[in-house]
């Protein structure tokens, strides 16, 4: 090789990085359901935070408990809706023929 060659292909015409280009796949796509889900999780997140910041500021025992009810039972719903939220994105998943048939998760 001479000194007047480069190993690298020249740049003729330099394109401006921007975000919203480049990408040779599309945004994620969130379907309604999973949307509705994902709100619910949201909502028992809030919910938990206050009832956290109650717990932090109760001095009585039977508001500890109360408090402690309240938020086991947010976990319980949470995990529902978190099983439900994968259920979702299979069904997803499956109708747009990324994932074959499932016989576990119903489609409609």
């Amino acid at each position: 090789m001479s000194e007047n060659t480069s190993t690298h292909l020249p740049i003729f015409d330099e394109q401006p990085d921007d975000e919203d280009d480049g990408d040779c796949s599309p945004k994620v796509y969130v379907s309604n359901e999973e949307k509705t889900i994902l709100d619910a999780m949201r909502e028992l997140r809030d919910q938990a935070v206050e009832l956290r910041k109650q717990l932090k500021e109760s001095d009585s025992p039977d508001e500890h408990r109360r408090i402690e009810s309240e938020l086991a039972e947010l976990r319980a719903k949470r995990s529902d809706l978190a099983i439900r939220r994968e259920q979702a994105y299979k069904r997803k998943m499956i109708m747009l023929g990324h994932l074959p048939p499932d016989d576990e998760v119903r489609l409609f």
